[in-house]
């Protein structure tokens, strides 16, 4: 039977270590290569031991980066030459507007899914999760209540919407808006300690929690329904 395609989206950094458990041997095991996705920035690698810390610990011992430079931008034969070769590619978070520019556009966009479709297997935290499926709602200011901007996303997943920090930054009204000027009508909520898993587009599991499935039942009241999944 052919694998299937794995998609694995953390709403914040607490589940990372039990991610890891499920990822690692999705991607190979102890010769899993991963390619790690960044946005870069002052002292950006004081941040890696939280991603390759849960890796090394279950036999991983090679991974790449992919990380822009001082000046923003990405040498792309670089990140290109880590994508081909990985066998599990994880998108890290941060600012959601750098991570869309950086690899939800060409070329990289058609890369990722192009190895997504060979079935390595794919993890996003936070900003990587919002920009995996086909939506990607991009949330305009720091306030709990600011407003949406929708942009196309890698589309490793179609007919959905995801939110992040779920209920840690009322993600809810955010996740509604795109969903009803997208006529989307389903959504994924993660708190920050949760991970939801997809084979083929289609939940399979929850990792942590909790994790939240909201339907739209009406697209210009905005009506909907929420269920806690774990």
């Amino acid at each position: 039977m052919m694998a299937r395609r794995l998609l694995f989206l953390l709403g914040g950094a607490k589940v990372l270590d039990e991610v890891a458990e499920a990822f690692v041997p999705a991607a190979g095991g102890p010769q899993s290569r991963i390619a790690l996705l960044l946005m870069g920035g002052p002292d950006w690698e004081k941040h890696l031991p939280r991603f390759a810390d849960p890796w090394r610990r279950r036999g991983v011992t090679s991974y790449a980066t992919a990380v822009p430079g001082n000046d923003g931008t990405l040498d792309l034969d670089t990140a290109v030459a880590a994508l081909r070769e990985a066998t599990g590619i994880f998108i890290a978070g941060g600012d959601t507007r750098t991570y869309h520019r950086l690899y939800a556009t060409e070329p990289l966009r058609s890369v990722i899914r192009q190895r997504y479709e060979q079935r390595v297997p794919v993890a996003g935290l936070s900003a990587g999760a919002l920009i995996a499926p086909e939506v990607c709602a991009i949330r305009l200011g720091d306030y709990d209540d600011a407003a949406v901007e929708v942009v196309p996303g890698l589309g490793l997943v179609s007919d959905l919407v995801v939110g992040v920090h779920f209920t840690e930054r009322t993600a809810l009204p955010r996740m509604l808006e795109a969903m009803a000027c997208t006529t989307t009508r389903l959504g994924l909520g993660m708190d920050e300690s949760a991970c939801v898993v997809l084979e083929d587009g289609e939940l399979t599991q929850v990792i942590g929690g909790p994790a939240y499935r909201v339907v739209m039942t009406d697209f210009e009241a905005k009506t909907h329904e929420v269920r806690r999944l774990a």
